[in-house]
């Protein structure tokens, strides 16, 4: 028996660990998965007469969790003034109200 750790960082919740731990389960050799979310890493206990590490890390990337593989965060947009009715008709805080600031210290006192 053997055993291999993974970093998995898209496994980030539980409903992550459960698909994780379901899907190497299936595979045959594997005898143990253990899965943390909050350590994003995943340990296989494995019969390497049956089962090879590639094909492990082979099944999570067809799962959707390959190891060392991140999210990619989209680009955001340009922020830029238009004639949208937000920028026409909205008023918009740049600053604190002085009166906002003394209530609050007031506030604190009791």
């Amino acid at each position: 028996m053997e055993s291999l750790v993974l970093n998995v960082p898209k496994m980030y919740a539980d409903h992550h660990v459960l698909a994780i731990r379901e899907a190497l389960l299936s595979l045959e050799g594997v005898k143990e998965v253990t899965a943390s979310s909050a350590f994003k890493m995943v340990r296989v206990s494995y019969d390497p007469a049956i089962i090879e590490p590639a094909a492990i890390e082979d099944k999570l990337r067809a799962v959707g969790y390959g190891p060392g593989e991140d999210w990619e965060l989209p680009d955001l947009p340009e922020a830029k003034e238009d004639e949208s009715p937000w920028f026409q008709y909205i008023w918009r805080t740049t600053q604190t109200d002085p009166r906002e600031i003394e209530m609050a210290g007031d506030f604190r006192m009791y």
